[in-house]
């Protein structure tokens, strides 16, 4: 709602400033140049009706006279500025009171230092004697070119006043743009894509349109550069066409509608490239009049299809639903509309357009514009955002899955290797042990059938114990807890060692989960027994806070933590506490060894 408002009342402003009520409304009378001299206009002045107050010849291919007369009912000499309101006039030449040689002489064909008065529209000053009347006449050279006037004269205080609000507004639009421009460098690099590029490439060429427009670049930018400044304006319009054009297609690629639309953009960007090279190439095609007229009324040929074509195109986009293409429809809608209108009216059919709606409204309709298109980069950003994380944790899934199924086929051989250790060669030492039992009943040799008897027997009790550890016996039925336990058992018969054990967790946890936890267990108690000379050990799994706490402590002689990193048993369980998303702390020194593991409990 806020936005809105804000909204409101720019809008609103802009209403209140284009139908400002004039203090003095400014009349004056214009005729087509027809190589006359100063004494010859004079003569047409005596019979000109000063009865306009606005002009527009669209692309003229003459100078033209504009007369005036003023008036002074006062007793004090009074000092006025008289304003054009086109700051892109090649030359203007002030004849006063029937005067055949100039009193100024100005325009953009001189450095703008040279100006009489240094403002980025041509302003003239004007002084008027007690008590007089004085006749004045101005011959304007916009050849070539579109030609708009809508004069006023002001008094010092009322142009500084008028020269306030007009910055208040470029201020506003220009701090807008620039905005905008990072806003479209954030996206650029957000999206890592070509078309957040080329939409920061069209805020910036298009914001330097609207300075060249107003006459800001020339007073700040080229002062000096007097060739440069007649054909800046054309040129940033080509620009800025052709990467409107590049920026709707690289936005909304051709994949679903819009080929054949999209071919014809391709084709009138190439063809807006090609006149722009004729523009900075040193060939004259900016310095003949008959050609330069032909060239502009080119370019708003180009113009003209340029926003039909992004007009089109959205449209064709937004008709197949394709995501985002509404807000690009509306967004050009707003400029391409206002712009079709200006160019008529600067160049085919004036319509009376007054100056703050000619220098402002198009201003307007770009913060319009590019807002809704911010939007819509905004919006593809935060989409962008979702699928890439949608993608990341589909990637994750899937490499978990993978590892799943890795983990699976390696429970799988271990399945297979166990019963076959404790099928095939425990029941052939079994059936071995029994023979020799026999054997020593029928024979006098019992001390050394004995002795075999043993070696058997501890072969048979190392095949069980190898068999345990591969395929953990009836996990799933009978559960981690009593799995443990029962290893922990064939530990205690076969080593020397008292190992205490401790298990504590109320929530269920996955067969896959319980699988890594025996196996990273017995890999710890296997170290332990063989390699710790430990008397007394504890093993430890409890679930804390959401996560779990799996500890393994003895008391033997300790190890070299940097050494031992090394191990194949150590990597082993770091190897799968990193796939767990856990963590692992080492404590050692010479009177025992603590191990900390802490698992999350979802993995």
């Amino acid at each position: 709602m806020k936005g809105k408002l804000n909204w409101f009342w720019i809008f609103l402003l802009i209403f209140q400033f284009s139908c400002e009520e004039k203090k003095e409304v400014l009349r004056f009378g214009a005729f087509a140049d027809q190589e006359f001299d100063a004494g010859q206009a004079w003569k047409r002045f005596d019979t000109l009706s000063q009865d306009k107050t606005l002009f527009n010849s669209g692309i003229t291919r003459n100078q033209w006279w504009m007369g005036l007369t003023l008036t002074n009912p006062t007793d004090s000499i009074q000092r006025f500025l008289f304003v054009p309101h086109n700051p892109h006039i090649n030359r203007i030449q002030l004849f006063q009171n029937h005067q055949t040689s100039p009193s100024l002489d100005l325009g953009d064909i001189y450095p703008f230092d040279q100006r009489p008065y240094l403002d980025r529209d041509l302003v003239i000053p004007i002084t008027l004697d007690p008590k007089s009347k004085q006749d004045f006449l101005l011959l304007m050279d916009k050849v070539g070119e579109t030609f708009h006037i809508e004069p006023e004269i002001f008094d010092f205080q009322t142009f500084q006043e008028r020269k306030a609000n007009d910055t208040l507004v470029m201020g506003w639009i220009i701090g807008w743009m620039s905005i905008i421009f990072l806003f479209a460098l954030f996206f650029a690099a957000e999206l890592k894509s070509w078309s957040g590029a080329i939409y920061a490439a069209y805020v910036l060429t298009i914001s330097l349109w609207l300075a060249t427009h107003w006459g800001l670049t020339f007073q700040f930018i080229w002062p000096n550069q007097t060739n440069w400044t007649g054909i800046a304006r054309p040129f940033f319009n080509l620009l800025t066409n052709i990467l409107i054009l590049v920026l709707v297609v690289k936005f909304f690629p051709p994949h679903i509608t819009g080929k054949r639309t999209a071919k014809w953009i391709w084709a009138c960007s190439a063809f807006q490239g090609i006149m722009i090279l004729c523009m900075v190439m040193p060939i004259g095609i900016m310095e003949s009049i008959p050609s330069k007229i032909i060239f502009l009324q080119l370019t708003l040929i180009v113009s003209l299809v340029t926003n039909i074509l992004i007009l089109i195109y959205p449209f064709l986009q937004w008709k197949a639903k394709v995501p985002l293409a509404g807000f690009y429809l509306v967004g050009i809608a707003l400029l391409a509309l206002f712009g079709i209108v200006l160019q008529l009216n600067q160049k085919i059919i004036p319509m009376g357009l007054p100056h703050y709606l000619v220098d402002y409204g198009s201003a307007f309709a770009l913060m319009g514009e590019t807002g809704i298109i911010t939007a819509a980069f905004a919006r593809r950003a935060s989409l962008f955002k979702k699928e890439k994380e949608k993608l990341s944790i589909e990637i994750l899934e899937k490499e978990k899955k993978v590892a799943d199924q890795l983990i699976q086929v390696q429970e799988d051989e271990r399945l297979r290797l166990g019963r076959d250790l404790h099928d095939s060669i425990g029941g052939m030492l079994a059936s071995l042990y029994l023979k020799t039992e026999t054997i020593q009943e029928q024979s006098s040799i019992g001390s050394s059938l004995s002795e075999l008897r043993q070696m058997i027997e501890h072969s048979i009790q190392e095949a069980r114990s190898l068999s345990h550890n591969l395929t953990p016996h009836h996990l799933e039925e009978n559960g981690l807890e009593n799995v443990l336990k029962a290893q922990l058992d064939l530990i205690r018969q076969k080593y020397p060692i008292d190992i205490h054990f401790y298990f504590q967790i109320s929530k269920p946890i996955s067969k896959s989960l319980q699988l890594m936890l025996y196996r990273i267990s017995n890999e710890l108690l296997q170290n332990i027994v063989k390699h710790a000379e430990a008397n007394e050990a504890l093993l430890s799994i409890s679930e804390q806070e959401g996560k779990i706490e799996l500890i393994a402590e003895d008391n033997g002689k300790g190890m070299d933590p940097k050494v031992t990193s090394s191990g194949i048993g150590l990597k082993n369980i770091q190897e799968r506490v990193d796939y767990l998303k856990g963590t692992l702390d080492l404590e050692s020194n010479s009177t025992g060894t603590t191990l900390t593991i802490m698992i999350p409990l979802h993995a």
